[in-house]
C-alpha cells in the first residue's frame, strides 16, 4: 500500500483528466481531433493496471474495452499507435454522449475520492467490464 501511495501520479501529454485535479480517469485526445477513448486505472495484485475503452458505445450501451496495460504511458501509446483501428470501431458504433458535470456548491464540494468516484460513475460505469474496483 505504501508503494502505491508514494508513487508519482501518472501523466501523458495525450491523456487529459476528465475533471481538473482528478486522477483515475483520462480522456485520450491527440490535438484538436475527436477523442479516441478513455483510460481508467484500478488496483490489481498490489499495483495499478490501466484499462482502455473506445470513445463510443456498443450495441448494449457500454464502452467497448480495448486492452489492459501496466502503465498509463503504455495504454495511451498503444491507443495512439492503433488510431485507425480505434477510429474504425468508433465509426461502426453509437456515438459517445457528451456529459456535463453538475455544479457543486463550494460549501458541499466533494473530497478527492468522492470526486473521483462521481466522475468514474458518471462517465464509465456503463463500461463492458463493470469497473467497480
Amino acid at each position: 500500500m505504501r508503494a502505491i501511495l508514494s508513487s508519482p501520479l501518472p501523466e501523458h501529454p495525450y491523456a487529459l483528466p476528465v475533471a481538473p485535479g482528478t486522477q483515475g480517469l483520462w480522456l485520450i485526445q491527440v490535438g484538436e481531433a475527436a477523442p479516441l477513448g478513455y483510460v481508467t486505472n484500478r488496483s490489481q495484485l498490489g499495483g495499478w493496471v490501466f484499462d482502455v475503452y473506445a470513445h463510443c458505445r456498443d450495441e448494449s450501451g457500454r464502452r467497448p474495452w480495448l486492452r489492459t496495460f501496466t502503465t498509463l504511458n503504455f495504454a495511451v501509446a498503444w491507443t495512439v499507435q492503433h488510431e485507425p483501428e480505434v477510429r474504425a470501431l468508433i465509426a461502426r458504433s453509437t456515438p459517445e454522449l457528451t456529459l456535463v458535470a453538475p455544479r457543486v456548491s463550494a460549501r458541499r464540494a466533494p473530497t478527492g475520492q468522492q470526486r473521483r468516484s462521481c466522475v468514474i460513475e458518471a462517465l464509465v460505469c456503463g463500461g463492458s467490464r463493470g469497473l467497480t474496483g
